[in-house]
């Protein structure tokens, strides 16, 4: 114990005071933003649970549920399913997570239940991710219900501050959440989130004066991710048939640069994760847009996660980010 901290003096220092949260709880956790540096993230080697899934898999991570009881052809309708093959998933995954360790970022294995689960895989979900902690998520289906308490055990073992937790009738996943900078955050109306939800981590972002801009997401998509990433100060990847108008022109009001997901790429190329300002991991059978990122001053790190496409997502929706360094 410090001798600072030695005495019977009222606090008077924010929660949120960095230097506090450092000497209280190892680390000033959180992110402020979705670019800066990256140091810890949480991850889940796929393992035999992936063969537990039922029917598609696309069709529990990637794709809402409800386009299951239209009657007639949607464009999902003709989405291949493959099944993925474990050995070539887990080669992925290792090459996905050597790519990261050389970016100088700590890997945490997410802990809990070695059997059931079985899409457990996309840790991104299992929390929201804010300045100096995390609120852990409710996923609103039974299928991942059992995921939550495996973050809370992550999370209690790494010793990071748990800022609450969604819960009531509200749904919230952390595919679907982003913080644009360390006053404002958007979060993507779906199936998978709900209005109880949003205003339950509205409240939460309300008590460090952080505004949640919410957005509606079109009924082809369950997250924002599979429609927007930063990826550096002043650039975004965008699929522009994703996102609602008054949403970019928002970002343009802001002065953020606009760049198009090249539509002959695979449609997650754009859920990859930013590592640093300008700098992003991303699938390399993204091969178009990498080259416009690269045209466009952006670092790209390739990595190939197609086993990965094969349970419905990509780069972002498998690491949840813990840690960035912000000021």
């Amino acid at each position: 114990m410090k001798k600072k901290y030695l005495s019977r003096k009222r606090v008077t220092s924010n929660f949120y005071e960095k230097n506090l949260l450092r000497d209280i709880w190892g680390e000033a956790w959180g992110v402020s933003d979705a670019i800066s540096k990256v140091r810890k993230v949480v991850m889940h080697r796929p393992g035999q649970e992936i063969m537990q899934l039922h029917g598609s898999a696309q069709n529990i991570e990637s794709g809402p549920v409800l386009i299951e009881s239209i009657i007639g052809t949607t464009p999902q309708s003709d989405q291949k399913n493959e099944k993925p093959n474990l050995e070539v998933l887990q080669a992925q995954f290792d090459g996905l997570q050597e790519a990261l360790i050389k970016e100088g970022i700590e890997i945490i294995p997410l802990e809990g239940d070695s059997g059931g689960w079985p899409e457990r895989l996309f840790t991104r979900d299992l929390g929201i991710v804010i300045p100096s902690g995390i609120i852990l998520t409710r996923l609103a289906l039974y299928i991942r219900y059992g995921e939550t308490p495996m973050m809370a055990q992550t999370i209690t073992r790494q010793g990071m501050p748990i800022l609450g937790t969604i819960q009531g009738n509200g749904y919230m996943e952390g595919g679907s959440f982003t913080m644009l900078n360390s006053t404002t955050a958007i979060v993507g109306l779906s199936e998978r989130i709900n209005a109880e939800g949003v205003e339950q981590l509205r409240y939460i972002l309300s008590l460090q004066n952080i505004e949640l801009i919410s957005i509606d997401l079109p009924s082809t998509i369950i997250h924002l991710d599979e429609a927007f990433l930063m990826v550096d100060h002043n650039k975004a990847l965008v699929q522009t048939a994703l996102l609602p108008f008054r949403f970019l022109e928002e970002l343009h009001k802001r002065d953020i640069q606009l760049i198009h997901v090249d539509p002959q790429d695979p449609e997650l190329t754009i859920n990859a994760l930013t590592v640093a300002p300008g700098r992003v991991v991303i699938s390399s059978s993204g091969v178009r847009t990498i080259k416009l990122l690269e045209q466009q001053g952006i670092t790209t790190i390739p990595v190939q996660v197609d086993e990965i496409y094969k349970l419905g997502g990509g780069i972002h929706c498998v690491t949840l980010t813990l840690l960035r360094d912000y000021e």
